[in-house]
């Protein structure tokens, strides 16, 4: 008995789990660019309108705008017409579009992967779409610039709550495999989204702060008000040649 409590624990820790992993971060790394111009403006950002999902992603931009050396004065949940004093050089909607997904490649992971523990040293495949909208008003509300940013994230993970069923297979039939991975390959594991945030915060950021970024400075050179012209300076009239002295005749 003890023996088979031995061999029961070992499966399971062999099987057991998987940290998570983006196996594509480097397509999405950009160096992080600081404003090096003299004329710092003031931006306002529009309410938040989307789902949850991508809330996280727009307080990310968010604060990555606040904390832009371009940036004089920052307002969120700005509505036009009701910010009083305040006169935004440009206006900003943010709208981070978030679909996490499953892979099918989950079933064959799962069975008959669990012959060699696969979910353990490979992880179950995920994927996370993030298409960022972002669009660019002067401070009238005149659209000046629109983007659209799609990230797609490959993610490797298996967490223990999936995994101990596939494990428990090896001493018996493989009707737990092959069923878990029928529901692994349909269904997204909403436990890893918060680690999955943290891991991908800064290279999401900079990537889109690296394509936007240029047009929200062009933006702004475009939306300031032209400096008035300065004055003009009087041009001195020009002397009037002396008067020749006639020669007296002889």
């Amino acid at each position: 008995m003890r023996l088979f409590g031995t061999l029961v624990t070992a499966i399971l820790s062999l099987g057991c789990s998987h940290a998570l992993e983006v196996k594509n971060l480097d397509v999405y790394s950009a160096p992080v660019r600081l404003y090096a111009g003299d004329e710092r403006f003031s931006v306002a950002v529009l309410p938040y309108s989307g789902s949850p999902a991508g809330l996280f992603y727009f307080n990310s931009l968010v604060e990555r705008i606040h904390n832009s050396p371009a940036v004089s004065e920052l307002r969120t949940d700005y509505l036009p017409g009701k910010g009083g004093r305040f006169e935004p050089v440009l206006i900003l909607s943010i709208s981070p579009q978030v679909k996490y997904r499953s892979s099918g490649w989950n079933f064959l992971i799962n069975w008959p992967g669990f012959l060699i523990f696969t979910p353990a040293w490979n992880g179950y495949v995920y994927h996370a779409d993030i298409l960022t909208q972002v669009v660019v008003h002067d401070g009238s509300g005149k659209p000046m610039s629109e983007d659209a940013i799609p990230i797609s994230y490959s993610i490797r993970q298996a967490e223990m709550d999936r995994t101990i069923f596939t494990g428990l297979t090896w001493l018996e039939v493989s009707a737990l495999a092959f069923g878990g991975g029928i529901y692994n390959a349909f269904t997204f594991d909403d436990d890893i989204v918060g680690s999955l945030q943290v891991h991908v915060k800064d290279n999401y950021v900079n990537y889109v702060a690296n394509q936007v970024g240029p047009k929200l400075i062009a933006a702004a050179d475009a939306a300031r008000p032209a400096p008035p012209p300065a004055d003009a300076v009087p041009v001195p009239p020009e002397a009037a040649p002396p008067a020749e002295t006639p020669t007296p005749s002889p």
